[in-house]
């Protein structure tokens, strides 16, 4: 009998503020591994393929994931594998799925009220160190979405659902702003996103590309920052707000933008 039903997917927790910043997504799995132990076998057993999944992920890519290579991973039997997944593919989408929504519940928590600017850096500081941490992942999630449409949509989705709240606060800091119309404001947020995207690819999925290359993650997340703040206000950063953020401060900030 399938264990699928009885083993629905269930999104990352929430993270609560100690456990909140970057991460290493397949240390936050063997830690959800060790947490399940007390849980049902069928849980305890998706973690598991979950887990070796990722690895299996991080050391090759999509093209040459195989299922013998996941349950040989996780020591378990090839048939386990059909309990929960049809095929590799549609298991790799489930794992970087939740590896989205990890993201999205370890971001930190800036207090209320703190500038948009300083909220830039802290997303953009958080952002570069969790690629880094995970950039196997990061090249699975651009491979996927150029195989499965319907993947590439869930990232577009999110993109979207990003440049929503980074144009309410670009309102926010200056309210002029909704003067522009609305199609523009979210072009420029969008073309924000895309920037990151862009830079990081180069510098960790692709040959790795000099001197991007080579910057620290600060210099590397501060750059994009300004890149951000100019492209939303058409002006330099303010300095105070560039200083205000000392390196390593994103990991310890909690980051609340919406």
């Amino acid at each position: 009998m399938s264990d699928r039903r009885a083993t629905s997917r269930t999104p990352a927790p929430r993270a609560d503020d100690d456990a909140r910043g970057p991460f290493c997504y397949r240390a936050e799995l063997a830690a959800r591994v060790e947490a399940a132990r007390s849980s049902a076998k069928t849980a305890q057993t998706r973690l598991r393929l979950m887990l070796a999944l990722t690895a299996v992920l991080e050391e090759g890519d999509i093209h040459t994931l195989r299922v013998a290579d996941c349950v040989a991973r996780a020591g378990l039997a090839h048939g386990t594998f059909y309990r929960y997944w049809d095929d590799a593919g549609t298991a790799a989408q489930e794992v970087l799925s939740d590896f989205m929504a990890t993201i999205t519940a370890r971001r930190p928590a800036l207090p209320r009220g703190t500038g948009l600017p300083a909220r830039i850096i802290a997303a953009n500081r958080y952002y570069v160190r969790v690629y880094r941490l995970n950039d196997g992942l990061m090249r699975c999630l651009m491979q996927l979405g150029n195989m499965r449409p319907e993947f590439a949509r869930i990232g577009q989705a999110a993109n979207v659902a990003l440049a929503k709240r980074v144009v309410r606060a670009w309102e926010r800091e200056e309210p002029a702003t909704s003067a522009l119309p609305m199609p523009l404001r979210m072009a420029r947020a969008l073309a924000c996103i895309a920037m990151v995207e862009g830079v990081l690819r180069d510098r960790h999925v692709r040959s790795p590309l000099e001197p991007l290359a080579s910057m620290s993650d600060d210099a590397v997340a501060d750059l994009l920052s300004e890149g951000w703040y100019r492209l939303l206000f058409g002006r330099p950063m303010p300095v105070r707000d560039q200083r205000r953020q000392k390196p390593g401060a994103a990991a310890r900030a909690r980051l609340h933008v919406a």
